[in-house]
């Protein structure tokens, strides 16, 4: 089994976890962090959380993309079809690896000093708060009531009252509403104001919305 996810202060998103939570009896478990690039302490934190499962976490890879945290800013568009470019090869290897069933983890190329002091405290102490930190999130004049927000989200924490958005305080902080807003009408504060969205080249609005659990 394979689990693949981004990284969220340092750690992997609240729902993947709870997912490992539920895992038993697993033979070969791998687990591919797509993120900005710093694992922290990500790779650490789900080999406590499978031993508290019995279970072993035999591979972990780090797979550098794009950052989708738009408050941090966007990734230039070169910058992107780089990281695109490397992460085929990475790929590539990681599914050698992983159908020889062959033990590996990549090593931490995050620093001590930011996986446990700054940002690394900081991270830790503000994990189990994410639900909440859609409090942030906010529209502006140009929203258009078309509720693609509702449809992108994983966990159905949008819900639409009178044609707007209204956050329900069960947030995974994936920011699939912000980014695929159509109207581009979807802010976090006032920090992502004239920030370029990022969509994957190769994923479509109506795949997101399929994976996401509202049919």
């Amino acid at each position: 089994m394979g689990i693949v996810c981004p990284i969220y202060m340092y750690n992997v998103p609240l729902i993947v976890a709870d997912f490992i939570k539920k895992l038993k009896n697993i033979p070969y478990l791998f687990l591919v962090l797509a993120g900005g690039g710093e694992p922290g302490n990500a790779i650490k934190s789900v080999k406590k959380l499978c031993a508290t499962q019995d279970l072993k976490l035999n591979a972990a890879f780090n797979l550098t993309m794009p950052s989708n945290y738009a408050p941090y800013g966007s990734t230039p568009q070169d910058k992107q079809q780089e990281m695109f470019s490397k992460s085929e090869k990475k790929i590539e290897f990681i599914a050698d690896v992983v159908t020889a069933s062959e033990k590996y983890f990549d090593e931490n190329n995050t620093s001590f000093f930011r996986s446990n002091i700054y940002p690394g405290i900081l991270y830790k102490l503000g994990y189990k708060f994410i639900p909440k930190m859609d409090k942030s999130f906010n529209i502006d004049e140009n929203c258009n009531g078309c509720g693609i927000c509702e449809k992108v989200c994983p966990v159905d924490n949008i819900s639409i009252l009178d044609q707007k958005p209204e956050w329900d305080h069960q947030c995974q902080q994936c920011f699939a509403c912000l980014q695929w807003c159509p109207q581009e009408a979807i802010q976090y504060g006032q920090k992502t104001i004239d920030i370029t969205r990022y969509h994957h080249p190769n994923v479509t609005l109506n795949e997101i919305m399929q994976s996401s659990s509202r049919k």
